[in-house]
């Protein structure tokens, strides 16, 4: 009858599934971004302080006796 209305081909349903996603809050754009460098920046200051304390720890232990 009218082309429009003809059932799809599984052909051009996997098409349009493979191209439809949803995004929740937090999942995509500057806010995704954002909490990225936000993440980054907190594990590079806790690795620095946690070899910071470490390297404290081994040179009081290991340092010479006066």
């Amino acid at each position: 009858m009218f082309p429009f209305f003809a059932k799809k081909t599984h052909r051009h349903r996997s098409h349009d599934e493979k191209e439809r996603y949803y995004l929740l809050p937090g999942q995509g754009g500057s806010s995704y971004r954002r909490k990225q460098r936000f993440i980054l920046k907190t594990a590079i200051i806790v690795g620095a302080v946690v070899s910071l304390i470490l390297a404290a720890i081994l040179f009081f232990v290991y340092r010479s006796p006066r």
